[in-house]
């Protein structure tokens, strides 16, 4: 080795030990902004991460899109629209829908600017269980395990939760809000917490109706254990709350139903009893749907957890003010359980304003394996040994959770059985994106097609001459676009066609006259 390497090499550890010294201070020093910042750093690629990549989804997805784009078309801010008419079947209020209709003016990229509000709702979520598990549990490490199980939840980070440009994770915000505001208050008697609780849950019900309210028996569950319902009742600030609730959320729906007759009939019909007490949409599936879903695949890698979690909070971890919260919790999942399970209309993603609740219990299996490591019946360096194996076992199993979560979510792609549903709308976005030319272009399509709509909106905006028409409205020298058989077959008994462009899928055709 050359002369003076020797020396370098030190000087370079050297250095580098007075750096991760340093280090060591800051976290020893600011150990809730130090883990902050790298649980923000461990957010970004599951909720964020090529957030655009996919096109906009059917069904509901792309409902709500048409509605934001529609209002921020019109800036009608009151009346969600479909078509130009009022939206009777997406019935529920429109606090997403404004949060939407905002970004469309900033963000030009359609799919973020309707998924962003989501992805921003789960960020807002996981770290209301950070620093709320840190504020109840005085551990720093344990609010750190609560936030990553909630990020690592296969079912939370998925589509129809914080990934696209769904009602769900904006409800799970104000939901898990509201609950832990309210706990707060039963336990703290402080006002400001009773109007954040009132307040959020009004926002909530502007998020997705009657769902924002399906915990409420749960917290009178808890009233009730408690012994708090004459504190409650004697409150004058309950009262002022109710006002508040009353008044944002009635209000709202007067006035939509003023500004358009009807909403409240199709709201009854679609959105309270009509939908729990009968099956929408075929929708029907058997009481144990929810748990089975949990078990097999949207919570599987925690679910086992769960009631070992319980018991940790109920009978291992001793501080009393824990054990509250975990009988808190308990009714919560329980509660909400029930009520989703009887529902006639069962869907996969009703179950997520649970996810907050499961992060928070079984971090106390974690934070309960943490404590003992320092009681373990070894010496000296086995004792050291043992306490390093328990922290490693966490680490490693919550990276392991990380790794799957940011595979299933980054660089989304569309399932094998669902490619063909999404030509047209990839399509038309290339050509947002300037690859094809389609001006003066009739686009037909079989099915459902919210989801093609909102980027021949798009592409009118830009001034091209498209639009979406039916097959019996097409006339003699109209250029038309499909890719679907049975329709392409349709069009050729009814003209004689001359092909203008043939793609991978998609083919022009310029009809020449009628048959």
């Amino acid at each position: 080795m050359p002369p003076g390497y020797n020396t370098i090499f030190v000087k370079l550890i050297e250095r580098f030990i007075r750096m991760a010294n340093r280090l060591a201070k800051l976290i020893y020093a600011k150990p809730v902004l130090t883990v902050l910042i790298l649980l923000l750093l461990l957010m970004y690629f599951p909720l964020f991460g090529h957030l655009g990549n996919l096109s906009i989804r059917i069904w509901d997805e792309a409902r709500v899109t048409m509605n934001a784009y529609e209002m921020w078309r019109s800036g009608d801010l009151l009346v969600t629209k479909y078509l130009g008419k009022p939206d009777l079947w997406n019935t529920k209020p429109p606090l997403l829908i404004w949060i939407q209709s905002f970004f469309l003016n900033f963000i030009d990229n359609l799919e973020l600017a309707v998924r962003l509000p989501s992805a921003l709702a789960g960020s807002a979520t996981i770290l209301l269980v950070y620093f709320f598990v840190i504020k109840q549990t005085k551990s720093v490490v344990t609010g750190l395990i609560a936030a990553l199980v909630l990020l690592s939840s296969r079912g939370y980070i998925n589509i129809h939760g914080t990934r696209t440009g769904d009602y769900d994770a904006l409800l799970v915000f104000f939901t898990t809000l509201s609950c832990l505001m309210f706990w707060l208050f039963i336990e703290n008697k402080r006002p400001v917490n009773l109007y954040i609780f009132f307040i959020s849950l009004a926002l909530g019900v502007l998020t997705k109706s009657i769902s924002a309210l399906l915990f409420l028996p749960a917290l009178m569950m808890y009233v009730i254990y408690r012994k708090k319902i004459a504190d409650l009742l004697k409150n004058n600030h309950f009262y002022f709350g109710s006002v508040i609730f009353i008044g944002i959320t009635i209000g709202f729906y007067l006035l939509r139903e003023y500004a358009a007759p009807g909403y409240l009939k199709a709201v009854s019909e679609n959105e309270l009893l009509g939908r729990y007490l009968n099956v929408i949409e075929f929708h029907n599936e058997p009481f144990r749907f929810y748990y089975d879903q949990l078990l097999k695949y949207r919570y599987k890698d925690y679910f086992l957890l769960i009631l070992p979690g319980a018991l940790a909070g109920l009978f291992l971890l001793k501080d009393q003010r824990i054990k509250k919260l975990t009988i808190f919790v308990i009714l919560l999942i329980v509660s909400y359980f029930m009520i989703i399970s009887m529902g006639k209309t069962k869907l996969s993603w009703y179950d997520l304003p649970m996810y907050p609740f499961f992060a928070i219990v079984v971090s106390f299996v974690f934070s309960y394996l943490l404590q003992i490591r320092n009681q373990l019946p070894l010496k000296g360096i086995y004792r050291k040994i043992g306490g390093i194996i328990i922290l490693l076992s966490i680490v490693v199993f919550l990276t392991d959770m990380m790794t799957i979560i940011t595979k299933q979510s980054y660089k989304p792609q569309d399932d094998y059985w669902e490619k063909a549903e999404y030509t047209l709308p990839y399509y038309l976005r290339d050509a947002l994106q300037g690859k094809h030319d389609l001006k003066n272009i009739n686009v037909i399509y079989d099915g459902y097609n919210a989801m093609i709509w909102p980027y021949i909106y798009k592409l009118q905006d830009q001034g091209i001459n498209i639009s979406l028409k039916e097959l019996t409205r097409l006339n003699t020298d109209d250029q038309v676009i499909s890719y679907q058989p049975k329709l392409i077959e349709s069009l050729n008994k009814k003209f004689d066609v001359e092909i203008m462009r043939k793609g991978d899928k998609i083919i022009t055709y310029k009809l020449l006259k009628r048959k």
